[in-house]
């Protein structure tokens, strides 16, 4: 048997699972049940626990509601048809995986968003809404001044404290993340900015992600 740094090898019990799901398809299985699932991976090692081997299905499961779910690919295989039952993940059928793996940040309301896109265009933007802002790590805005291409995140104002820092976190990852822009624009409520501190501020500027803030007096405006 293979030995690592004087240990035995051991499979994680997610690849055990992925066998025993193959074995099951191989056999003409293509939907099954938990209890299937665990009885054909005690079979390929007789030494895991039902209970084990139970609790891993809802971390490889694609849909699954568990926040410890595996957000690797390759550990990602089943997909849920109903209660207990399930079959393997294919993305040409239940989706593309990015649909499960990213957050989406909640809807910009849209006259909240066109209210933005003409505070831009007061200040010299050209800018309109981005039509794939439902894909992930995709920008609310794209605006263009000198050449530049741009790309806008808008914390909504109107979300409560824990969803605006989840959208404003989610704005940081993408931009940094997002190549098909030359810099990152990301708007943000007044009181929101003034918990970010000017050193993280300026590590943000040289990647590229400025940040500008909303002033709310009877109408918003847009500071730079």
């Amino acid at each position: 048997m293979e030995e690592e740094s004087g240990f035995m090898s051991r499979k994680p019990n997610w690849l055990i699972l992925k066998e025993a799901a193959r074995d099951l398809i191989e056999t003409g299985k293509t939907v099954f049940t938990r209890k299937e699932l665990t009885l054909q991976a005690r079979k390929i090692d007789p030494s895991r626990s039902e209970a084990s081997l139970d609790f891993e299905i809802d971390l490889v499961t694609i849909n699954s509601n568990s926040k410890d779910k595996y957000r690797d690919p390759d550990k990602l295989f089943l997909y849920r048809i109903d209660r207990g039952r399930y079959t393997i993940y294919n993305p040409e059928v239940h989706g593309p995986i990015e649909n499960y793996l990213y957050y989406r940040p909640s809807t910009v309301r849209k006259e909240f968003l066109a209210e933005i896109i003409k505070k831009l265009e007061e200040v010299g933007y050209r800018a309109h809404e981005n039509k794939a802002s439902n894909k992930p790590l995709s920008p609310n805005i794209v605006a263009e001044i000198n050449d530049k291409r741009i790309g806008v995140w808008v914390v909504d104002p109107s979300q409560d404290p824990i969803s605006q820092l989840r959208t404003l976190a989610y704005a940081i990852g993408s931009s940094i993340l997002n190549k098909n822009f030359s810099e990152y624009l990301v708007i943000l409520p007044q009181n929101l900015l003034s918990k970010i501190s000017l050193g993280t501020r300026d590590q943000l500027s040289k990647l590229g992600v400025k940040l500008a803030y909303l002033k709310e007096e009877k109408r918003y405006s847009l500071l730079l």
